[in-house]
């Protein structure tokens, strides 16, 4: 009587396997697809010029215009006597309106730096986060520390868009290590190395015992 062994279990393996390596094709692909469009963005973003600066009215309302999550933040910039003790915003006369913030004040603004507007210099008063929709500066009798003008915070460019760009690059990465066509081809080469190795010991092993 002959015995023929049950295929049960191997094909269920079989079949376990197929279904893993095409929900690791899926997930790649979706990887890829996301990884490059973040990293396209954070280049673009990267390479965005920074708002124009704005001049401020003294008495009167200024639009200020919308900025990105990515942008550099706004700084009021303005006539002081000493940039390491500038008055605040309120002592300037100014308020920040509409989808304009107003963060925490620095301890030193004149980190800064200043800028030189007509040949009047000009230093931080108060730093004004990001603008959104109908956001605006509105001031009042603040000619004493005229020109007054809005600057982005630095010429730089600000790291939100380098972050970007690197989280798309990991995604890239996250995507090649989880595509079964970058994984498995190494597999199958230590594999075959580890198998060759293996059989060189054996030949080994029998020379040595004749």
């Amino acid at each position: 009587m002959r015995i023929t062994p049950t295929r049960g279990p191997r094909r269920r393996r079989l079949r376990d396997s197929a279904a893993s390596r095409r929900r690791r094709q899926v997930a790649g692909i979706a990887l890829l697809l996301l990884g490059a469009s973040v990293l396209a963005f954070g280049i673009v973003a990267g390479r965005a010029d920074p708002p124009s600066p704005v001049p401020v009215e003294p008495d009167g309302r200024t639009a200020v215009p919308t900025t990105s999550f990515y942008q550099s933040p706004w700084v009021l910039y303005g006539r002081v006597d000493d940039p390491r003790r500038p008055p605040s915003i309120e002592e300037v006369g100014c308020r920040a309106v509409g989808g304009l913030q107003l963060p925490t004040q620095p301890d030193d603004p004149s980190t800064y730096g200043s800028r030189v507007v007509d040949d009047v210099p000009i230093s931080a008063v108060a730093l004004l986060g990001r603008s959104g929709q109908d956001a605006a500066l509105a001031c009042s009798a603040a000619g004493t520390y005229g020109p007054l003008w809005l600057m982005p915070a630095s010429e730089a460019r600000p790291f939100t868009a380098t972050g970007i760009a690197i989280v798309g690059a990991l995604l890239l990465v996250a995507a090649a290590l989880t595509h079964p066509s970058t994984t498995e081809p190494p597999r199958r080469w230590w594999q075959a190395w580890v198998r060759r190795r293996t059989g060189r010991s054996r030949l080994a092993d029998l020379d040595a015992d004749r």
